[in-house]
């Protein structure tokens, strides 16, 4: 009964849950992000990037500084998501994730594609940005020193 009463408990189910689900959060989902996405978009190069910013920004309206914003994107997926990952200046780097993944979001659903996958990790990213990086991150270390 007592197992059954913590599982459906809204308190913490054990010591530093909350930290080690941020952990879990940040660790899993960047290391697929980099992995699966960034690295292969930030070693494409110039032309790629120019590409991938004349995809996506035509959607709000810019139509300037592509290879910019698409460096910005590689960047974000690759650089970006491994210091998220290690919680280095985690929310700053997380909003530039966040944004990356909405714009790719909705770059697929313009297309007639699924942005699913975008978008789940556009509410990863928003989660890590409201809640923080938790006590398992550099963050906590450089700046909750006592």
């Amino acid at each position: 009964m007592n197992l059954l009463k913590s599982l459906l408990s809204t308190k913490s189910l054990f010591s530093n849950s909350f930290d080690w689900g941020m952990l879990i959060l940040r660790v899993i989902p960047s290391f697929f992000l980099f992995n699966n996405h960034g690295l292969r978009k930030l070693g494409k190069g110039v032309a790629s990037w120019e590409g991938l910013g004349e995809a996506a920004m035509p959607i709000v309206g810019i139509s300037f500084g592509f290879a910019f914003f698409g460096f910005l994107a590689a960047l974000s997926e690759s650089i970006f998501a491994l210091l998220v990952m290690v919680g280095l200046n985690t929310r700053i780097f997380s909003l530039f994730v966040l944004f990356t993944m909405f714009m790719a979001g909705t770059y697929h659903l313009v297309g007639g594609e699924s942005g699913e996958e975008a978008y789940i990790y556009f509410v990863i990213y928003l989660v890590i940005f409201v809640l923080g990086p938790g006590n398992y991150s550099i963050d906590y270390r450089l700046f909750n020193k006592k």
